[in-house]
C-alpha cells in the first residue's frame, strides 16, 4: 500500500492546465533602452518577479532535458524516485520515474505528443496505461475559467509535469501562492535566487469545512510553504521544495521536493522521444471523460465552498488528494 500511495503522489492526476493557457500580458514598448533600464533598476525586485521571469525564460530554453529526482515523505517515511525529463515545443514532453520500496519496484512514464497525454504506471507486475485528449481538456478548462475563474484545488500541490510541463507548474505556483521572501545564495560556486511563499486566499477558499482542522493549521496533506531555487544566470528553476510545519514547533520540514540535475537547454530532441509504446499486452484506456467529469466536480465543489454551501455529501476526500486515488 505504501508503494501505491507514493506512485499516486507521483502521478498527480489533477493537472494544472489553466496556468498554461492563460494569455500573457503584453509589456508596453519602452521609449528608450536607457529609460527602461532606469525604471527596472529603481523598482524593487519582488519575490514573485523572479518566478515570473523564470517562467518566461523557459520558452527560450526549450527543447531541454534533465535528470529528475523527486523526494517524498509519506507517513514519516522518506522515498526517492529518479528518472529523466524532456520538454519540447508545443506541449511535447516525456517524464520517466523509477521507484523501489522494499522488494517492490514501481515506475511511471508520461508522454505527451502535443495532442494526447499517455500515462503508464507499473507496480510490481501490474501495469496500467491511460490516455487523455489534450485539446478537449484545454477547451474545457478555458470554458470553466471564463465562467468562474481558474481555481487551484487542495491536493494538487505536487509537481505535475505530465501536461503543460515545467512552465505550467511555475504558472500554477504563481497563481495559487503569495511569495514574500527572497534571498540569494551560492551553491558550488553558482549563484541562486531563492524565493518562498504561502498559499494565497484563492487557494485557501477551496478548502472545505471537512478539510479545515479546529486550529489554524492546514490539513496534513497540504504543505504550508513552497521554496523555489532559481539559477541566477540561466533563470532555470532547478529545485522546488514543498514544506510542512512540524506540529507544536516553529520548524519547517520538506514534504515533497523536485530537483532537476544536469540540465541541458536548447538541445535537439528527436520526434520519437515524444512517442509512446505501451508495454506488451497492455491495453491503453481513454479516461478523458472521467478526467473532465472530475474536473467539473472539483470546480463546482470550489464554487459551493465559496458560497458557504456544503461541498460534498458525506465528507468524502477532495479530488486529487494524495492517497485518495
Amino acid at each position: 500500500m505504501i508503494l501505491q500511495l507514493v506512485i499516486a503522489v507521483l502521478i498527480t492526476g489533477s493537472i494544472r492546465l489553466s496556468a498554461q493557457e492563460q494569455p500573457s500580458k503584453k509589456t508596453p514598448a519602452a521609449k528608450s533602452g536607457k529609460t527602461a533600464a532606469a525604471k527596472t533598476s529603481k523598482r524593487r525586485q519582488r519575490p514573485a518577479d523572479a518566478l515570473r521571469e523564470s517562467r518566461g525564460k523557459l520558452k527560450e530554453l526549450v527543447p531541454f532535458q534533465a535528470e529528475i529526482v523527486e523526494t517524498i515523505v509519506v507517513r514519516g517515511k522518506r522515498f526517492q524516485a529518479t528518472g529523466k525529463y524532456m520538454q519540447g515545443q508545443d506541449k511535447k514532453l516525456r517524464l520517466e520515474f523509477q521507484l523501489e520500496v522494499g522488494r517492490t519496484k514501481g515506475s511511471l512514464i508520461q508522454v505527451c505528443d502535443g495532442t494526447t497525454l499517455f500515462t503508464q504506471q507499473k507496480i510490481g507486475l501490474i501495469v496500467l496505461a491511460t490516455k487523455r485528449n489534450v485539446p478537449r481538456i484545454l477547451k474545457e478548462m478555458k470554458q470553466l475559467a471564463a465562467a468562474s475563474g481558474p481555481r487551484p484545488q487542495p491536493g494538487q500541490f505536487e509537481a505535475d509535469l505530465g501536461l503543460g510541463g515545467l512552465e505550467a507548474l511555475l504558472g500554477s505556483l504563481e497563481q495559487s501562492m503569495s511569495f514574500n521572501r527572497r534571498r540569494e545564495q551560492s551553491f558550488q560556486g553558482r549563484p541562486f535566487i531563492i524565493i518562498e511563499g504561502t498559499w494565497n486566499a484563492s487557494f485557501l477558499q477551496t478548502l472545505t469545512d471537512d478539510d479545515r482542522p479546529a486550529s489554524d493549521e492546514l490539513p496534513e496533506y497540504v504543505p504550508d510553504r513552497v521554496r523555489v531555487y532559481i539559477d541566477k544566470t540561466t533563470q532555470f528553476p532547478h529545485r522546488i521544495v514543498y514544506l510542512k510545519k512540524v506540529p507544536g514547533r516553529q520548524v519547517l520540514k520538506p514534504m515533497v521536493s523536485l530537483e532537476f540535475r544536469n540540465v541541458k537547454v536548447n538541445v535537439r530532441l528527436a520526434d520519437t522521444v515524444f512517442s509512446f509504446k505501451p508495454a506488451p499486452g497492455v491495453r491503453v484506456t481513454d479516461n478523458t471523460d472521467d478526467y473532465l467529469r472530475q474536473m467539473r466536480q472539483s470546480q463546482s465543489t470550489a464554487a459551493g465552498t465559496e458560497g458557504g454551501a456544503p461541498s460534498r455529501p458525506g465528507g468524502s476526500a477532495p479530488a486529487g488528494r494524495p492517497g485518495s486515488r
